[in-house]
C-alpha cells in the first residue's frame, strides 16, 4: 500500500524528513528519504503525511523504530485522517500542446472563489443564460480584442510545464492577456478530453512567457482524471529516478 507515494515525517508539527514510501508491510512503514535522515531517533513520536494516488492525503501517527542514512521505519502507524488535497498537488512535465484562444474574458479576481469563477466562465461561454431557468444572467462585456494572439479563435502552440487537477503553467511565445481563455485537448490522458483554461498571469523569461492558468467548467470526473494523471506521472518519475540510481 502507498508504494512510492510522496510523504513527509513531522515532529511537533514541523517537517523533519521527506521522501517516499518504500514499503508498508504489517505494522511498519518504511520511508526512503530524499536526504540524510537527521533529527530523528528511535522512540520519537511522529506523524506521517502520505500522498496516495487513490486515497489522497493520508495522515498516520506512530513512532520511529529505526533510522538509517537514507531510510526511516515508522512502527505501528495508525491512520488518523484522509484528505483530498488536490489543488496543491502538481507535477512538472514538458508536454507540447496545441489549442485555441476562444475568449478574451475579464481577468478573474484573486478574491473570487473557484465556484464563482467556474460559474462566470460557464455563463460567458453559454451566452449568459442559466440553463433550465430561462433567466438572463448579467455578465461583464468582454474586453476589446486586439489583432494579437488574444483574438478569438487564434491558434496557439504551447508547452505545459506543470499541471495539477485545477490548473497549469505553460510556456509560449504568444502574447496572452489576463482573462484570455485557452481551449485545448489534453492527449496525455487515458481518455483525452477538451479543457478550458483561463489565463491568470504571465511572467517573462528568456525563452518566452510563462502563464499561470486555471481550469474552468470541469466536471468531477474530469478533475478526478487529471488528479490521477498527476499522481501517476509523479510515480513514474520517481520510478525512473530509482532505475537510473
Amino acid at each position: 500500500m502507498h508504494d512510492l507515494s510522496l510523504c513527509t515525517v513531522h515532529v511537533d508539527g514541523e517537517v523533519v524528513v521527506d521522501g517516499f514510501v518504500l514499503d508498508f508491510a504489517g505494522d511498519v512503514l518504511t520511508i526512503a528519504t530524499s536526504r540524510l535522515a537527521v533529527g530523528l531517533t528511535p522512540g520519537d513520536d511522529v506523524s506521517v503525511r502520505v500522498l496516495d494516488e487513490v486515497r489522497g492525503e493520508c495522515l498516520y501517527a506512530g513512532y520511529v523504530s529505526r533510522v538509517a542514512a537514507d531510510q526511516v521505519d515508522i512502527a505501528e502507524p495508525g491512520l488518523v485522517s484522509t484528505l483530498q488535497k488536490r489543488e496543491v498537488v502538481r507535477v512538472r512535465v514538458a508536454v507540447p500542446c496545441r489549442g485555441t484562444v476562444v475568449l478574451h474574458a475579464p481577468a478573474p479576481s484573486p478574491e473570487d472563489d473557484l465556484d464563482r469563477a467556474d460559474a462566470g466562465a460557464d455563463a460567458a461561454i453559454g451566452g449568459g443564460t442559466r440553463a433550465g431557468t430561462g433567466a438572463a444572467t448579467t455578465t461583464t462585456a468582454p474586453a476589446p480584442v486586439t489583432e494579437a494572439a488574444t483574438a478569438t479563435g487564434k491558434r496557439i502552440d504551447f508547452t505545459m510545464l506543470d499541471v495539477s487537477a485545477h490548473g497549469m503553467r505553460i510556456l509560449t511565445r504568444v502574447e496572452l492577456a489576463a482573462g484570455s481563455l485557452i481551449r485545448f485537448r489534453f492527449e496525455e490522458l487515458d481518455a483525452p478530453f477538451v479543457i478550458d483554461a483561463v489565463v491568470l498571469r504571465g511572467d517573462e523569461s528568456r525563452t518566452g512567457t510563462h502563464y499561470g492558468c486555471r481550469f474552468v467548467g470541469m466536471t468531477v470526473r474530469q478533475t478526478d482524471a487529471l488528479f490521477g494523471y498527476v499522481l501517476r506521472t509523479q510515480g513514474d518519475q520517481r520510478r525512473e529516478r530509482l532505475r537510473v540510481m
